[in-house]
């Protein structure tokens, strides 16, 4: 005769409906990887992935940069072709000119154009301005032959109004799409902000949260006509930095957010889990979105990268997470010491993976991430 579960009391009952809960929001996805690297890498290089964007067919548009052993500096990484990484790889670099010599690039977001043309974002140093960095974009064919230009986040768009002396130190432009720019910029008087950039009309926007005491702007997707979703992270009134990843719906007509909804790996915020935080975006073609990002807390490994599906809801702007671990795994030969989650495209996770042997190095990486629906 079946006989009921009991449970014997209220908090034995609440512990397993939080486990349920948790479980809920937790894919067991099985995940495959494989290392993309630059090919022309010296001995102990470094391969930072950043951006990805479909190029048309299965091909794809990658975006990062390329640093020599020991260094944290260098420079910015293109590349074309499909994602088993047989395609073209190009070293794209903003352009010293008189008075300006470029140090470092950095790029970030690409967006494909007509006629084979891309869009890249980034950011670049000088040897005048030292570790200061300025924002970049770029529109050409992928041999770098196009149009470079600065753009660094006017002071007198901030909101509110920009205090008595202050001046933009750092801008580094994230993602690109659809015709806008999002990314952070940095003054002599506060950090952690976020800006919206419209290239046609060349009008900025802060990109401000209400609540929040800094607020990054990593990913954006064009949902079509005026309507974008913006991916990042933001700190609320505390001393610990970036706490929450978020996503929030824009419209370029009115230059407005709205729906800001708030996310915590595995649902898990200040339950082992302190920082989270939103690298990426992608349709699930579905009207929701892919993300991948990073993760910080108290339980082990302490920190990571993860995949994450939000649906689009009926009665609200966004749904509850369902979250899928990226852990770049270990092998004879191979101690793999850190995971980052960069970008996402369809269901594959680009980012880095950190190792030892031999110095510090990072490693690009793809993650495909089956079964996850």
């Amino acid at each position: 005769m079946y006989q009921p579960i009991r449970f014997k009391n209220t908090t034995t009952l609440l512990a397993c409906a939080i486990l349920t809960i948790l479980c809920a929001n937790i894919s067991f996805a099985q995940v495959d990887y494989s290392t993309l690297n630059y090919p022309g890498g010296a001995m102990g290089s470094s391969t930072f992935l950043t951006g990805i964007r479909g190029a048309g067919g299965e091909n794809v548009y990658i975006t990062g940069f390329y640093a020599l052993a020991g260094e944290t500096i260098g420079q910015g990484l293109f590349y074309q072709g499909l994602l088993d990484g047989s395609g073209d790889w190009t070293l794209l670099n903003f352009p010293s000119s008189p008075g300006v010599t470029v140090t470092s690039t950095t790029l970030y977001g690409p967006d494909a154009l007509s006629s084979n043309n891309v869009r890249l974002v980034g950011s670049y140093k000088t040897q005048e301005t030292g570790d200061f960095d300025h924002g970049l974009l770029y529109e050409g064919p992928t041999d770098g032959s196009g149009t470079w230009q600065t753009i660094d986040f006017p002071i007198a768009a901030a909101t509110p109004s920009p205090s008595p002396g202050e001046q933009v130190l750092d801008t580094l432009a994230h993602s690109t799409m659809g015709g806008l720019v999002v990314g952070n910029f940095d003054t002599n008087l506060s950090t952690g902000r976020a800006f919206v950039y419209d290239i046609d009309n060349n009008s900025w926007v802060e990109l401000v949260k209400p609540g929040a005491v800094s607020i990054t702007a990593y990913g954006i997707w064009y949902n079509g006509e005026t309507q974008y979703t913006i991916a990042g992270g933001y700190s609320d009134a505390n001393i610990q930095g970036i706490d929450h990843g978020y996503l929030v719906d824009w419209d370029s007509a009115t230059q407005t957010a709205s729906d800001w909804t708030s996310y915590d790996y595995k649902n898990r915020h200040r339950i082992g889990v302190d920082i989270s935080h939103f690298n990426g975006i992608t349709s699930d073609k579905h009207d929701g979105f892919y993300l991948t990002g990073v993760w910080v807390g108290v339980i082990p490994p302490n920190a990571g990268a993860f995949f994450a599906h939000v649906p689009r809801m009926p009665h609200r702007a966004f749904g509850d997470a369902r979250w899928t671990e990226i852990a770049y795994p270990s092998s004879p030969g191979l101690t793999v010491d850190g995971t980052s989650g960069n970008t996402v495209f369809e269901n594959n996770v680009l980012g880095i993976y950190t190792t030892t042997e031999g110095g510090s190095v990072a490693n690009g990486y793809v993650a495909t991430v089956r079964g996850h629906r």
